[in-house]
């Protein structure tokens, strides 16, 4: 044990009295971290991104817009549902933020409520700003997560993060195509239009301020790291690969394209990033979770895809937006002439063939006699 009055242990003491938490002493500029493990993070955080935008794209081109509906049945709902897991799901938590965890969805039910019939279009906007707000902070959270696990960053480093995605996802809002023709409409709605010359200058001003802090965020990673910080790289892979997708799907003339591209990154991050840490919760506690039981990857996507088959028919929703268009494209086909039902029932037919060729599938194998351990079970 180090009794000097200085040296590593009198740093570590220093290190954690300012950030909460002993620093992995770092033996390079480069400490690589994961939040799960290298090959999880690899699809889940880096490759899916870039997946998400292939299937954007391919909805775009080949599917009618009910597949947006579809992506937020199938995606968003069940994200929506981990959520209620990981809040109050874990006894920890409802200990902790009981109070909190009661009061919040009866305040805010009603205020949903109340605020869609009488302003619907400004409760629209806070939602979107919300939503806005609310993706940019899960990057940044998954991003902290990056350098808690690496031992990586300077103390300042967190805050250096979240300015980093607040400066380039106002950029985007400000200069994307797609965003700007939303902001440009309300101005003109609320009589403070601009001119196409203070627009311009605008959107030169904000890619100049985009430009300088990420200039001065490398200064601050080099100093940093000059100092004896590591980084860890996976944080900015993933990060590339976000605002990647973000700056990619909104400089396409297409709400199909983002809408789809971002909820299946956002929806499926939060669904994985959910599930990892209730299960090691539950591994090191040996509770089991409330509104899911035992921890299993297969029961919690169930219970996901069950909640949100439930919630759709209980707000109203119909077959088709859970089909991706198919009942409708069915039903519009010139050749076919199928009617409502008779498209539905094809879907449904098509449900149960599906699930009819993997029983095929399961049987080609799974009765083998010549597999010693099948016969063991005989």
């Amino acid at each position: 044990m180090n009794h000097l009055p200085g040296g590593p242990l009198l740093e570590a003491r220093q290190s954690k009295a300012i950030t909460g938490r002993a620093p992995v002493p770092a033996m390079s500029a480069v400490s690589i971290g994961y939040i799960h493990t290298p090959r999880a993070d690899g699809l889940w955080f880096i490759a899916l991104p870039f997946i998400a935008i292939a299937i954007a794209l391919f909805f775009h081109s080949a599917l009618p817009y009910v597949a947006q509906i579809s992506i937020a049945i199938w995606i968003t709902v069940p994200h929506h549902y981990a959520g209620w897991v990981r809040g109050y799901g874990l006894e920890e938590d409802w200990n902790r933020w009981r109070t909190r965890l009661i009061v919040g969805p009866l305040v805010l039910i009603p205020t949903v409520l109340l605020g869609t019939a009488y302003i619907p279009i400004t409760v629209a906007i806070m939602f979107m700003l919300w939503d806005h707000q609310h993706s940019v902070m899960q990057q940044y959270g998954f991003a902290r997560i990056y350098d808690f696990k690496a031992g990586a960053g300077a103390p300042l480093t967190g805050r250096w993060d979240f300015w980093l995605g607040i400066v380039l996802y106002s950029n985007l809002l400000l200069t994307a195509p797609l965003w700007a023709e939303l902001w440009i409409a309300e101005l003109y709605r609320w009589d403070l239009a601009l001119t196409a010359e203070a627009i311009r200058t605008l959107q030169t001003a904000s890619y100049s301020v985009t430009a300088a802090f990420i200039i001065a965020y490398a200064v601050h990673v080099a100093r940093a790291t000059a100092a004896g910080h590591s980084v860890n790289p996976m944080k900015y892979a993933f990060l590339f690969a976000s605002f990647g997708l973000w700056y990619f799907v909104s400089w396409r003339d297409s709400f199909l394209v983002y809408l789809v591209a971002h909820r299946i990154m956002h929806g499926v991050q939060y669904i994985a990033m959910v599930y990892w840490y209730v299960e090691k919760k539950e591994e090191m506690t040996g509770a089991t979770p409330r509104l899911l039981g035992h921890m299993s990857a297969t029961r919690y996507v169930f219970y996901g895809l069950l909640y949100a088959v439930i919630f759709h028919f209980a707000t109203g929703g119909s077959v088709d937006a859970m089909s991706f268009g198919l009942i409708s494209a069915l039903q519009d086909d010139s050749a076919l002439k199928f009617t409502a039902e008779q498209a539905t029932g094809f879907y449904a037919a098509t449900a149960v063939s599906a699930a009819g060729v993997c029983h095929y599938y399961l049987d080609s194998y799974i009765w083998k006699l010549r597999e010693p351990k099948i016969r063991e079970g005989l």
